[in-house]
């Protein structure tokens, strides 16, 4: 394996699939499968010793379910990314797993160039979200209800970065943002490593529920 390679581990609990998964990784440029687990328990007693970069979580394992894995990993291994992966789009449980520390999901019917890029993307600092789950999260984070705090030094965003929040916050995907703010995607990503990094948060769900609080975007009308 290459250094240059972004390392991939799948827990996955059906075999054949799992199998098909590994072979479209490792397939694909730049990328490398390391480790593959059928279970939630499997993967948190093993994957700690030899981390990747990127892991691909289907939420509905048995036992312990995936997103008390990702919970887990987090903790265990704050360096890895979580990618969800899933049958369907059910909204509230891939958001519970974006509160758990996902930095975005993926369809099972996803095409194999697309869940290679959504790797790459969430290794390079980025996030794979859609308007469905941007939608959700905006209903949870934008109740009456919500105190809006202050905002700290720490948290003070620049114009770009307060564009592409509120476009995140909107749900918009990462080809329309780059288009309608007029970066590249290398940018992109960067903007958003520096969201992160200001708003002490891992992931999109935490960043817009944040910004939200902090008045810092405004929920789409």
């Amino acid at each position: 394996m290459k250094n240059a390679e972004i390392s991939v581990s799948l827990v996955e609990d059906n075999p054949p699939l799992a199998e098909e998964l590994e072979r479209r990784i490792n397939r694909s440029k730049g990328l490398h499968c390391l480790s593959v687990y059928t279970s939630g328990e499997a993967a948190l007693k093993h994957l700690p010793k030899a981390p990747p970069d990127v892991v691909l979580v289907d939420l509905r394992l048995p036992g312990l379910s995936g997103v008390d894995l990702i919970r887990e990993l987090r903790t265990l291994c704050p360096e890895v990314q979580c990618l969800v992966l899933t049958m369907y789009a059910e909204s509230n449980l891939i958001f519970e797993a974006l509160k758990a520390g996902a930095c975005g999901y993926l369809l099972k019917r996803t095409r194999p160039a697309e869940i290679a890029d959504a790797i790459r993307q969430v290794h390079a600092g980025g996030s794979v979200l859609t308007p469905l789950i941007a939608r959700k999260v905006l209903e949870i984070f934008s109740k009456p209800t919500l105190v809006k705090t202050p905002v700290s030094e720490d948290s003070r965003l620049t114009d770009r970065e307060k564009n592409v929040l509120q476009c995140m916050a909107e749900g918009q995907t990462r080809k329309r943002i780059v288009d309608s703010i007029g970066i590249n995607t290398f940018t992109l990503d960067r903007v958003i490593r520096c969201i992160y990094r200001k708003l002490h948060v891992n992931c999109v769900a935490a960043a817009v529920s944040t910004a939200l609080r902090e008045g810092l975007v405004s929920p789409k009308k």
